[in-house]
């Protein structure tokens, strides 16, 4: 168990940033080798219907899910049945990115490290417009200029689709496969329509059997339809125009796309799954399959990489720590996994936008000993000249729909994006960082051959420069 001083110092940390950022309710756990040393509910669950958040309470884990859809390939490559080195047509006939066939170069250890140089693309909202058209939500969307851009196209609704609308789509690609990282919820829709095709099972089904049930995470699960006949399952909250936290009970879906992130559990159940990747749970994936999983293959960030579904921090004060978080309607969520300790973290909350990552590493530094606010990673001090920051003016805007601007006011840079601006702070002639849901953040500018700023690497993506 914690030390009554680190739990009460850990309880005051969670509390302030639950009030300073209106979150209805959320969820945390802390074990060490499968022994809960941690657990509890902050606020609640279902506001309107005095539900307490707990431990045991059924959320949305979002992105959180591609780190499974990662080990069921792992789970298919161990039996011998593909290989992350197999080219993706192998198994996907059908696909192709764009007209001039790129993407035909693309291998599942691409797709695993979201390196096929896919851009990001508004897929994953055509994949689930029909479970927002009716949702309180959907209001705020329409006010925004993409909207009636996306509603006017076919929904996604199967995987042919899905590949149908990438090899139509006319976003420049990124560059060569595995050049580069650029998250991709398109490239691990499809990895789960691998799944499908060489398991012969639904990839919910595959999940299910060979995932959660052999880990007794049984309060986890796929279809929302489920959750009606659930117990303690967690209402859904959005922030309106005028900033109230309201509840916008519809669950996101996108058939599609559920291996990109659509799974529901508990922190407790992930605390049970955290132990796959602590090397606990050889019935699962073998050691060498989990060191495959969590080497450090692509930088995505400063001293951080990409392993297969899994974000990797390889020197966190001597510690390898792997993580991934999860962002949807509703839904803020991380797992995080030091596995020379056995230490696993899991969070999650009912609104999205909230700082869910400060909260499982408060938790691991409490069990370590190190003060709560201690960051993952931080950007250097650095003197830039305005020939470094004026390279980097200019609008930035994905398929996806992320728009960045920077410009350069009184000598000092700034950033404008999701509808806030703020200064940037050079680290490095083409890094900066910024405050983002209470901590710095760190961005890049990446040159293309003739030395201009091409793309700004933001919220893990590649999004081109425009003008």
């Amino acid at each position: 168990m914690l030390k009554p001083e680190k739990r009460q110092e850990l309880e005051t940390f969670i509390k302030e940033i639950q009030e300073d950022y209106s979150i209805p309710g959320l969820s945390v756990a802390l074990a060490q080798d499968g022994e809960v040393l941690y657990a509890a509910g902050f606020g609640w669950a279902d506001r309107e219907a005095e539900l307490p958040a707990g431990p045991d309470t059924i959320y949305g884990f979002a992105s959180v899910t591609k780190s499974f859809t990662a080990l069921a390939i792992m789970i298919l490559e161990q039996e011998g049945k593909l290989s992350t080195g197999d080219p993706v047509t192998a198994y996907l006939p059908e696909f192709q990115y764009g007209a001039d066939s790129h993407g035909r170069c693309a291998t599942i250890h691409h797709f695993l490290t979201h390196s096929a140089g896919l851009p990001p693309t508004a897929a994953l909202r055509y994949a689930m417009v029909r479970s927002i058209e009716d949702d309180v939500s959907a209001d705020q969307l329409r006010a925004k200029d993409k909207w009636s851009e996306w509603v006017d196209r076919d929904p996604i609704d199967s995987y042919e689709e899905l590949m149908q609308f990438l090899t139509e789509c006319d976003a420049p690609k990124l560059g060569p496969c595995g050049a580069q990282f650029s998250y991709s919820n398109d490239a691990y829709a499809l990895l789960g329509a691998i799944v499908e095709r060489v398991s012969g099972l639904s990839f919910e089904d595959f999940v299910g059997q060979r995932i959660l049930a052999p880990l007794a995470m049984n309060r986890s699960l796929f279809d929302p339809a489920e959750l009606p006949h659930r117990d303690n399952v967690t209402q859904l909250y959005v922030k309106n125009d005028d900033g109230e936290t309201i509840p916008a009970p519809l669950w996101n879906a996108a058939p599609a796309m559920v291996g990109a992130g659509f799974l529901k559990s508990t922190v407790l159940d992930m605390i049970r799954y955290g132990q796959v990747y602590a090397g606990q749970r050889q019935d699962i994936l073998s050691r060498i399959g989990v060191a495959q999983m969590t080497a450090p293959y692509l930088p995505c960030g400063r001293d951080t990489y990409y392993g297969y579904g899994l974000m990797i921090h390889p020197d966190y004060h001597g510690l390898k720590v792997v993580e991934h978080g999860g962002s949807l309607k509703g839904i803020a969520s991380y797992i995080a996994v030091i596995p020379e300790k056995g230490l696993t973290a899991a969070v999650v909350a009912n609104l999205v936008d909230v700082p869910a990552s400060r909260i499982w590493l408060a938790a691991l530094n409490a069990a370590l000993d190190l003060p709560l606010a201690e960051p993952l990673t931080r950007e250097p001090e650095y003197e830039a000249t305005m020939e470094d920051v004026q390279r980097w003016v200019g609008v930035y805007r994905s398929n996806e729909g992320t728009e960045v601007t920077i410009t350069v006011e009184e000598g000092t840079p700034h950033i404008e994006a999701k509808g806030e601006k703020q200064p940037l702070r050079p680290s490095g002639p083409d890094t900066a960082a910024m405050i983002y849901r209470g901590a710095e953040m760190g961005i890049s500018f990446v040159s293309d051959g003739t030395g201009a700023v091409s793309a700004v690497f933001y919220g893990y993506r590649l999004v081109p420069r425009q003008s």
